[in-house]
């Protein structure tokens, strides 16, 4: 990957809407990111459609020749299936003759697909196999002889998975995945994923906020304790545990570790069925709870034994969706699963989704009062902006990291010189 370079203000400017990160540094967010509609577009083409994978799915959904599923790639409807030959394909659900949806269903198994439309059909690779009347219809009508359907097809990404998780890219440009991952990513991914795995469940939901807001969230050690009252009540985390974050890809991957304490699983609240709050962990190394942000649109929670993959699909400046994938080994007991269902943790109504989910919308509501002028703070644990890992809880550099690195992909100004951000440039990792 190329070494930062400095981004020229003006064209910075001109591109963005007029958007330089504030004079103070990488330690403030300017609150016009969550909130204007130019940004948003702006992300779809540069984030979701640039040099990024996305997160598709689970090779253990589409385990058979035809079997299929749907996601999208921000705004883009995406089909992952496999083909005859047994390979992983991936593209575009938009009819190449007239743009309708062609895969209907959100998942299945399949010899082709057809759109209701005008009926053109295609095989699993996306492939344009037969095109009604293309010959005309009683010696009247049809293509000219320069038509061919070879030429036509739905749009292609490439493919590529790690230890069984599907990711795709529009771009080709990415690097290769394995690249992309990076080494504590790729470790941890194979170290959950090294037993059979099976989807025990699907969930969706909508937020009425900016989904940076709670990809933002999702790094944030210390706000956990705080706002989720029940981790220190049922002995699940409590902040001076020993705990890790690690950064990859200029800052925006971020892999979140936290590690089992016998003091942490003191329970403060006496339960009627102390069993709801039992704890098991299928992590190794003693780590209790695993997080796994993949920018730009997935994120792995790992909690004991209790395993989901949060998928984002950003719909409008102030709303997107969350798709949840829940999962756990094949060999698990039956009654392991039922507990896991009772221990009800992420989902929409989950004791940590449902309050992340409240918060990050009280948050875009006043943000949206004075987007034009307000930032956000994040300078606790200084205003450094290249950490490669960080050892504690009480800090927000993985935030800044993030910001930093964003605000590279996307092409905005960075901070004027002179500011107070700290901690200097680097080639970025």
């Amino acid at each position: 990957m190329p070494a930062y370079t400095a981004i020229d203000h003006a064209a910075a400017q001109s591109n963005t809407g007029g958007l330089v990160w504030p004079a103070e540094g990488w330690s403030r967010v300017p609150f016009e990111l969550f909130t204007s509609p130019d940004i948003h577009e702006r992300e779809d083409e540069r984030l979701f459609r640039g040099p990024h994978w996305n997160y598709l799915g689970l090779e253990v959904e589409v385990p058979e020749p035809g079997d299929y599923t749907t996601c999208h790639v921000g705004a883009t409807p995406v089909v992952l299936v496999r083909d005859e030959g047994g390979a992983l394909r991936a593209f575009v659900n938009r009819c190449a003759h007239r743009g309708a949806e062609v895969v209907r269903r959100p998942r299945g198994n399949a010899r082709g697909f057809t759109c209701i439309y005008h009926n053109w059909s295609y095989d699993r690779a996306g492939r344009v196999v037969g095109v009604p009347w293309e010959k005309g219809r009683g010696g009247v009508g049809g293509y000219d002889a320069a038509f061919d359907k070879a030429q036509h097809r739905m749009r292609p990404l490439r493919v590529a998975s790690w230890a069984g998780v599907v990711f795709g890219t529009f771009s080709d440009d990415a690097l290769p995945l394995e690249d992309y991952l990076g080494p504590a990513i790729r470790e941890r991914l194979s170290a959950v994923f090294a037993r059979p795995m099976t989807v025990t469940g699907y969930q969706r939901h909508t937020i009425r906020a900016n989904w940076k807001l709670l990809y933002e969230n999702s790094r944030d050690f210390y706000h956990a304790p705080q706002l989720h009252k029940f981790f220190g009540a049922f002995g699940i985390v409590q902040p001076d545990q020993a705990a890790r974050a690690e950064m990859w890809h200029e800052g925006t991957h971020c892999l979140l570790t936290i590690y089992r304490s016998p003091e942490a699983r003191k329970q403060r609240t006496k339960l009627e069925e102390p069993r709801v709050a039992a704890f098991r962990t299928a992590l190794p190394d003693d780590i209790a709870i695993s997080i796994v942000g993949i920018f730009p649109n997935c994120l792995f929670t790992l909690i004991g034994s209790a395993f989901s993959i949060r998928q984002f699909r950003p719909k409008a400046p102030d709303r997107f969706e969350v798709v949840y994938t829940y999962f756990t080994y094949a060999d698990d007991p039956e009654c392991l699963r039922e507990h896991l269902f009772q221990n009800n943790q992420f989902g929409p109504a989950g004791y940590v989704a449902m309050e992340d989910a409240e918060v990050v919308e009280k948050l875009q509501a006043r943000i949206a009062l004075g987007a034009e002028k307000g930032a956000s703070l994040v300078a606790m644990d200084g205003t450094d902006t290249t950490p490669e890992r960080i050892d504690h809880m009480v800090s927000e550099a993985n935030l800044r990291a993030m910001w930093k690195g964003y605000a590279r992909f996307m092409g905005f100004a960075p901070p004027e010189p002179g500011g107070s951000a700290a901690g200097g440039e680097r080639s970025p990792r």
